[in-house]
């Protein structure tokens, strides 16, 4: 998970401190003193002082030469922190877990089978256990720990760090999450919504430019998208940014916010499986209807029109996000990103949009699966953890 900011020669007078270096190098565009010393204007004594504080705090370490076959052979540095990070991707009904390396590599994961709408402290309690008994079997020490970061079905509130009125899990409003994993594990924790954290681990996945906008959808039980703008998730004032589940679309059936009309009463998982009950079509549940879309040659004529409906009311919606954001990806990830949907919202999106924002638009399925909340909280922890602001502020104040 190299971060994938571009770089420049640093202005005249920026502050340089070793996170500098090091963002330098973790980026992969500079990886040697000379390269350093023309990148940033530093003198060699400073660059020196620099690299130093950062082997010395095991973030980089020596990685051979650059292979220049003529005079003196340049060092090359790597980054190379032996810190991890808990990643843990929580939904209604279950939760994906991995410990992350600090290049974004999963050492070892696990998936849970959990409920909860039973509470916060029950399924915390659930998660933070099985968390220290894959560390411990594992073999990692406490040291190492370097975070924890966890995303969560339900809109966050950026000045809390907690759940704000979620429509799918009540009990946690206002929950104290971030200090009840705290109290076990004593290291910063990252709490992401769903499809922000499956938006930002799709695009650091892709090798995107930084500078053009995203779009990420979540399509499964429900919908939601992360947006990301300059590279970065772009939250809104509120943590409501990308909450397109809940954009009126004239429906009839009550949300589970309370209103009537919202996107998820028409075209969410569990709206199409109360759509086809309603018909009389065999659908138990939404895995039920996965299953079925899974094998879309055996599936009745009424399931693929359902699943094109909602694909459809879907790309509506996200015709005006792109009318809006001009972005150059729209990324459909989940259980539902299938063929048929994504053909339909393909559909939708051009047919209400101008040709102008859409003329460089990608449209397509996700690369990561079920691994993209996992990564993409991950990557928040990582490159929060590595930023210069927080490498200078631990190396200054040790």
């Amino acid at each position: 998970m190299a971060d994938r900011r571009t770089h420049g020669r640093c202005e005249q007078g920026m502050t340089q401190g070793p996170g500098e270096i090091l963002d330098l190098i973790r980026s992969g565009n500079v990886t040697t003193r000379g390269g350093i010393l023309a990148e940033t204007g530093l003198s060699r004594a400073t660059v020196a002082q620099r690299i130093d504080a950062l082997i010395d705090a095991k973030l980089i370490r020596g990685a051979g030469d650059d292979g220049v076959t003529g005079g003196r052979r340049a060092t090359r540095f790597a980054f190379d922190p032996d810190t991890v990070v808990v990643a843990v991707a929580l939904d209604l009904y279950r939760a994906r877990m991995a410990i992350v390396d600090a290049h974004g590599r999963v050492v070892a994961d696990r998936g849970l089978v959990l409920d909860t709408t039973e509470g916060p402290e029950r399924t915390l309690g659930i998660v933070l256990d099985t968390a220290s008994t894959l560390l411990a079997e594992e073999d990692i020490a406490a040291e190492r720990l370097g975070a924890v970061g966890i995303s969560l079905p339900g809109p966050i509130d950026p000045a809390t760090s907690r759940l704000l009125e979620p429509p799918t899990m009540p009990l946690w409003n206002g929950w104290p999450i971030v200090e009840t994993v705290r109290d076990v594990f004593d290291v910063p924790v990252y709490l992401e919504n769903d499809a922000d954290a499956m938006a930002y681990g799709e695009w650091a996945a892709s090798g995107a430019e930084p500078g053009l906008p995203w779009i990420g959808v979540k399509l499964s039980e429900y919908i939601g998208a992360g947006l990301i703008i300059g590279g970065r998730i772009y939250r809104g004032l509120d943590g409501g940014a990308g909450d397109i589940g809940h954009v009126d679309v004239g429906g009839v059936r009550t949300c589970r916010c309370g209103r009537v009309g919202c996107l998820a009463t028409v075209a969410s998982g569990d709206a199409i499986v109360w759509t086809l009950r309603a018909a009389g079509v065999a659908v138990e549940d939404f895995p039920t209807l996965i299953a079925q879309l899974e094998a879309v040659s055996s599936s009745e004529p009424a399931v693929l029109d359902a699943v094109r409906a909602a694909g459809e009311a879907i790309g509506r919606v996200l015709a005006a996000a792109v009318g809006v954001l001009n972005p150059a990806a729209v990324v459909l990830t989940g259980e539902l990103a299938v063929s048929p949907v994504i053909a339909a919202i393909r559909s939708a999106i051009y047919g209400a949009s101008v040709p102008r924002a859409t003329r460089h638009l990608t449209i397509r399925a996700g690369e990561l699966g079920g691994d993209a909340a996992l990564v993409g909280v991950a990557r928040v922890a990582l490159d929060d953890l590595f930023s210069a602001a927080q490498v200078n502020r631990r190396l200054t104040n040790p």
